[in-house]
């Protein structure tokens, strides 16, 4: 997983003292790369947790037959938490950023990685 690991470090590179954590992750809530520079995010549980998020929304969003899920935005008060599916849907991406982060810049780097992290996945 050392590709993933790469992508994500070159990621933060470009986000700068914004970046809090990136992990991708199975649906089972496994991350397989990644992890966090604030000691007070805990990474695997955030994946764990995410996982049954984006079930969640893939389920109401075909329910209510709104289309596929773009990505899914949990604002904190220390923190904006997006994630995204990748592929076919099989892994997603999480990403935690300060709040200062601009969410369009944060939304367009997660376009611009996505192919190339879905393409690091062994499958």
């Amino acid at each position: 997983m050392a590709k993933l690991d790469d992508i994500i470090q070159e990621l933060r590179n470009e986000l700068g003292s914004d970046f809090v954590a990136a992990s991708v992750v199975g649906m089972d809530g496994l991350a397989i790369a990644g992890g966090s520079v604030d000691p007070e995010f805990d990474a695997t549980a955030a994946s764990a947790r995410f996982a049954l998020v984006m079930k969640l929304a893939a389920k109401v969003s075909g329910k209510l037959q709104l289309g596929q899920v773009d990505d899914n935005l949990v604002t904190t008060d220390r923190v904006f938490i997006l994630t995204r599916f990748l592929g076919d849907g099989s892994y997603y991406w999480e990403m935690a950023v300060t709040k200062d982060a601009t969410l369009g810049m944060v939304r367009m780097l997660m376009n611009e990685y996505a192919d190339r992290l879905w393409n690091a996945i062994p499958h």
